[in-house]
């Protein structure tokens, strides 16, 4: 079994040479239709992206290459928000203790995590448009 940069060593049926010129499937091309809504839905509630990304995780070695990268793109949206909103809140605590130091002043300084919220936003409805735009 020779190893391609792209295959799993664990699952040969993954080999980049063996998805070459094969269309990708519907059912992973609905699945992950599927993960990018539920991450859309998130914005207003954050369960559903936790149900986009257990999805992303099941369905990521059930269809090809093609289809496995979409569900690594989605996997990773899902990991850097997490990863932000964690910075997001620790920026928050930092400034709100800053404020409650400074009598009120330090307050100014929200402005920092507004604007990591922003740029996460940002980020995020790009990486989503882009994961749809592939799906085409």
């Amino acid at each position: 079994m020779s190893q391609s940069f792209y295959s799993d060593p664990f699952h040969d049926r993954y080999d980049s040479r063996a998805y070459r010129g094969r269309p990708v499937d519907r059912a992973g091309r609905f699945w992950a239709f599927t993960v990018y809504i539920l991450y859309i839905v998130a914005f207003f509630s954050a369960f559903p992206a936790v149900i986009g990304v257990a999805a992303a995780y099941y369905h990521r070695r059930r269809h090809g290459l093609a289809m496995r990268e979409t569900f690594d793109w989605q996997i990773r949206i899902f990991w850097l928000g997490v990863l932000a909103w964690m910075a997001i809140g620790l920026a928050h605590a930092i400034v709100s203790g800053l404020a409650a130091v400074t009598f009120g002043v330090g307050a100014i300084f929200i402005v920092i995590p507004w604007a990591m919220i922003a740029a996460w936003v940002l980020w995020t409805v790009w990486a989503i448009a882009r994961g749809l735009g592939a799906l085409r």
